[in-house]
């Protein structure tokens, strides 16, 4: 026997001697479950190595070991290596991730890659695995802005950001993001705040007081806004507030820029994260505060693939790695606010202004008395008109605002009676001119032809766009800059961060928009703004419709008048009696609140109850609607939970597919999950190939 078969006989011997390990791997795919892999290396949970599955190598993440041998029912492939570009996931963020691939229903593979940084622009040089990321080496303490940055607080801001930093332990609801939180030291980090401020009352100096000493202590910050159009001004405010320590994450970058400011928080060369939702996966290095900006705003929601809401999700992160969260709004959602009621969240206010001016009133003008037979378009009142002719003259800025574009519904405007449905309380919708129908639980009637309230035969539907808007106001001023904002308008981040820079050098006179314009940015000399036909939003199909539509208009109202010169505000409605009006004419979202809590017991909609929207979408509508039959009548066997439905989607037919929609009510959370499971399955089982259906959890838009 030669020497070289010695060897290689000896080192197979060794190899026997050894232990086997058996792991269990998340991969990046939707498997619909996790497979084994086997090593004689000993990996941790969390760690990132390369596997072999079929022909290809994937990178998947170890979830658990087997300390003993398995009995094998299949071939175990080994485990090729470590991953040696991703860092090992702490234990509270796999809790965190597990907690989003179940409560949302979704594989746990493709949730757990969501925390690493983006492919296509990995760096080659290894990373030591020895090290977590507590180990990472931190520059000095920074330096920051000169103190003549820092502008004196108001008693207001002076009490809310006392009140935040020396708070004291709270517990919360089980189930879901507000999960109970047992007390003691694990705990005592963790709570969630609401600071509620009129806009304009200095919200983000308080964040700047919050990051600061988190910065000289080498901790890190994670700054949420709703969306993309959001993060230039809040970059551009923070960079010039701590020179250098700024990194943004979001859709709109490249691979490569997503991958340089990913690592750049990871390695601690940057220490606050500005972003939408999706910056929440990255594991940022001792995080001392989560901060959500315009919590209330609905795009926290993602609607496509994993559909988690960037707020809810913020606060489980929160509790699971010990790190107190400040919710933030001008105008709270209402789950946050009953949150805040129930005590579970602890509430700081802010009512007034740093500037000195006043939050300006809002002008209602009754649509219904305007002059008819008048030069002007129909959705362009008298007032509105003059005060625009004034702004121009006085070269100041105005802002027009469509809060969004109808659903063609339907409305008297001698009563102004809205048609409803009876069994949901949300705006029946008009489909084409010949029958309205329900999209929660398809109640449908041929369209009247009189109005059952007074009898008039005069029955309006509503349905305009900014692009017509800009089109009549570019001949009514030609001398007028005009600038459009809104999806169809601006493509992306950079056209939007160019758009801004012109508003803010004075280069426009007027602007046209919708949502875009309305949240939480600060426009100095902007002094007028009008809402056109205010009750475009409130017929909206959707139970959130008052309080969107009310949200939006304070927001919208509070660009106005920000610096020395005081805002005017003008509403233009049909419907100036509407509830929601006069409390935005009042400016009291206490008393609106109010009402809207009421009403939404009343039909067990949140946050009184949970929801789930099922959708069910084929190129065959009568396959869809048959699938949706089947699990609705499934579903009626589990007690407790109310099925709507299966009914047409407001967007019947999108990219050649019809969609049908099922929704789901419960007072209790776990039997919505059980809900998702029972369908989940039953499509494994039956569900003919040529049918999608996806599960929405506690659903934003009904679209």
């Amino acid at each position: 026997m030669s020497f070289t078969e010695s060897s290689d006989r000896s080192a197979k011997k060794a190899d026997h001697l050894k232990k086997i390990y058996y792991y269990e791997v998340a991969l990046p795919l939707s498997l619909g479950k996790n497979l084994i892999y086997s090593s004689y290396d000993l990996f941790q949970k969390g760690d990132s190595v390369w596997v072999p599955l079929k022909s290809r190598k994937r990178s998947g993440l170890i979830l658990r070991r087997e300390l003993s041998s398995i009995k094998k029912k299949f071939d175990v492939k080994p485990i090729l290596s470590l991953n040696f570009d991703r860092e090992r996931l702490s234990p509270a963020r796999m809790k965190w991730l597990y907690w989003l691939a179940e409560y949302y229903q979704y594989d746990l593979g493709l949730v757990l890659h969501l925390s690493f940084p983006p492919a296509g622009a990995f760096s080659k040089k290894p990373v030591s695995k020895t090290s977590s990321l507590k180990a990472v080496q931190h520059p000095s303490s920074p330096k920051f802005s000169p103190e003549a940055l820092k502008p004196s607080l108001t008693e207001e801001q002076k009490k809310c950001l006392k009140e935040i930093q020396f708070s004291i332990k709270w517990g919360a609801e089980p189930d879901g993001p507000n999960q109970e939180i047992k007390t003691g030291e694990e705990n005592a980090g963790f709570r969630v705040h609401l600071l509620h401020g009129v806009t304009g009352s200095g919200k983000t100096e308080i964040y700047f007081r919050l990051v600061e000493p988190a910065l000289h202590r080498n901790e890190s910050v994670l700054i949420l806004v709703p969306e993309i159009a959001l993060t230039p001004q809040h970059i551009e405010r923070f960079s010039l507030r701590f020179p250098g320590q700024v990194a943004c994450f979001h859709s709109g970058l490249s691979p490569k820029d997503k991958y340089q400011q990913w690592m750049s928080i990871l390695k601690g060369e940057k220490k606050i994260l500005i972003g939408p939702r999706s910056a929440l996966f990255c594991p940022l290095p001792h995080l001392a505060w989560i901060i959500v900006d315009e919590e209330h705003e609905s795009h926290f929601k993602q609607d496509e693939k994993l559909k988690y809401h960037g707020r809810d999700a913020a606060i489980y992160l929160g509790k699971c790695l010990n790190v107190p969260v400040v919710l933030a709004s001008a105008t709270p959602s209402m789950e946050s606010w009953w949150n805040v009621q129930s005590g579970k969240y602890m509430y700081h206010r802010l009512k007034k202004r740093v500037f000195k001016t006043k939050v300006p009133k809002i002008e209602v003008v009754d649509m219904k008395k305007e002059k008819k037979g008048s030069d002007l378009p129909y959705w362009l009142s008298v007032p509105l008109y003059k005060s625009l002719k004034e702004s121009l003259k006085r070269k100041e800025q105005a802002a027009l605002f469509l809060n969004r574009r109808g659903e063609n519904s339907l409305f008297c405007p001698a009563c102004v009676y809205h048609f409803s449905c009876a069994n949901c309380d949300i705006s029946l919708t008009q489909h084409q001119s010949s029958h309205l129908l329900c999209h929660y639980c398809g109640f449908r009637e041929e369209k009247p032809k009189t109005c059952p309230e007074c009898g008039g035969t005069e029955l309006f539907s509503f349905g305009i766009g900014t692009a017509r808007l800009q089109k009549e106001l570019e001949k009514l001023f030609p001398l007028a800059r005009i600038v459009r904002a809104d999806r169809d308008a601006v493509k992306n981040h950079k056209e939007w961060a160019y758009i801004l820079n012109k508003i803010e050098k004075r280069e426009v006179d007027m602007v046209i928009g919708t949502q875009m314009i309305a949240k939480g940015l600060d426009f100095p000399y902007l002094n007028l703004v009008g809402v056109i036909l205010a009750d475009q939003g409130l017929s909206r199909p959707d139970f959130r419709s008052a309080e969107k539509s009310f949200q939006l208009i304070t927001q919208m109202a509070g660009r106005a008048g920000r610096r020395e010169k005081p805002g005017r505000v003008i509403l233009q409605s049909y419907h100036p009696s509407h509830p929601v009006v006069t409390f935005l004419k009042e400016g009291n979202y206490e008393k609106f609140s109010e009402r809207e809590l009421d009403l939404r017991k009343k039909y067990k909609y949140p946050p009184f109850g949970k929801l789930s929207l099922v959708r069910i979408q084929s190129i065959s509508a009568s396959l869809a609607f048959n699938v949706g039959l089947k699990i609705g009548a499934e579903l009626k066997n589990i007690k407790n939970i109310e099925v709507l439905g299966p009914a047409p989607a407001p967007y019947f037919r999108l990219r050649n597919k019809y969609r049908y929609h099922l929704l789901l009510k419960s007072e209790k959370a776990g039997l919505l999950k059980q809900a998702g499971e029972l369908i989940l399955n039953s499509v494994k089982k039956g569900k003919p190939s040529a049918v999608r259906v996806d599960i929405n959890r506690d659903p934003v838009y009904m679209f």
